[in-house]
């Protein structure tokens, strides 16, 4: 009888060593699909929800924020200057167990500011179960796009100058990112580069001479050179450092 237990004993020990593991059920959807969702909730301002779908340490390089950025800065920016965003043709670059990457199409639009199309490419990685972003970035835009800042030098407290994708930028003066005081479009031609005010805030500011200036990237920011300046409030303010903000 005493062996017949220890029979009995082996059999379930073995049964229990052969079982094979749960598996979790994997989410079958597609990175392209996930990559609608990220704009469904980026464009519909669930902002939680479009955090919770990129990694740790994970970076941003659109339009709010064309020099790169986390997560939280990323959202800080878009609050102030909002747009839309979409994904189309995606393709797959390489897809390993925990990592991946992807080529979309992405379209962003702000009516009345800018409408454009890029080619992105978006890092994935397999964090807490799920596929998360940790880049998404847009290889083509030039040094100079992005978000500058300087002390006023005329009692205006500081000037931001925001160099948007799609050749449009905005200037806002002091503290007031409510509305720009200035907007404009500009033209790039190797290191120089063109602005040419199309609106002002104030309508007695407003000046449509174009100014030219060669610009220099440093390591905290960039340095414009003036070359030709027929606007006055610019001539008076832009050549010198700035720094780098976004």
């Amino acid at each position: 009888m005493r062996a017949f237990f220890v029979l009995v004993g082996a059999v379930l020990l073995a049964s229990c060593a052969h079982r094979e593991p749960e598996v979790p059920p994997v989410d079958p959807t597609s990175l392209g699909d996930r990559l609608s969702a990220v704009a469904r909730t980026h464009n519909s301002t669930r902002h939680e929800q479009f955090a919770e779908q990129f990694s740790k340490n994970a970076t941003i390089q659109l339009p709010a924020s064309p020099r790169g950025a986390t997560v939280p800065t990323y959202l800080n920016a878009l609050a102030l200057d909002p747009y839309t965003i979409s994904f189309t043709k995606p393709e797959m670059v390489y897809s390993l167990p925990t990592r991946a990457a992807t080529r979309s199409t992405m379209t962003a639009n702000a009516p009345g500011r800018f409408n454009i199309q890029e080619r992105v490419t978006v890092d994935w990685i397999w964090e807490d179960g799920s596929w998360k972003i940790a880049r998404i970035a847009v290889s083509e835009w030039p040094a100079i796009v992005g978000t500058w800042r300087r002390s006023g030098l005329k009692g205006e407290g500081s000037i931001e100058l925001r160099i948007l994708p799609g050749n449009t930028y905005a200037i806002y003066l002091g503290e007031d990112m409510a509305v720009p005081a200035f907007r404009g479009r500009y033209t790039l031609e190797g290191n120089r580069i063109t602005f040419t005010d199309t609106s002002a805030n104030e309508a007695t500011r407003f000046e449509s001479a174009p100014g030219s200036y060669s610009y220099v990237a440093t390591g905290r920011g960039m340095t414009l050179t003036r070359i030709d300046e027929g606007n006055s409030w610019r001539k008076e303010r832009f050549e010198g450092d700035w720094n780098g903000s976004r």
